[in-house]
């Protein structure tokens, strides 16, 4: 699993969503019995989907609350 988690795709994501993305692996392995190279591709997709939501959310709000200033 170790040398997994040293992969290069888990480099590109920020810290955040990495750890993310590496807790969902862990899960992944022991629940669902997925190879570690199967888990990591899909915590990863999971991961960057979280991150998305995330910020999308965070934007939303922003520009809710810049809307409420205005009127």
């Amino acid at each position: 699993m170790n040398q997994y988690l040293n992969s290069p795709e888990l480099a590109y994501l920020s810290p955040t969503t990495r750890e993310r993305a590496i807790m969902l692996a862990q899960q992944l392995i022991t629940s669902d019995q997925l190879s570690p190279k199967d888990a990591i591709r899909l915590a990863i997709l999971q991961a960057k989907d979280w991150a998305v939501k995330s910020v999308n959310r965070t934007v939303w709000k922003r520009l809710k609350s810049a809307d409420k200033e205005n009127l």
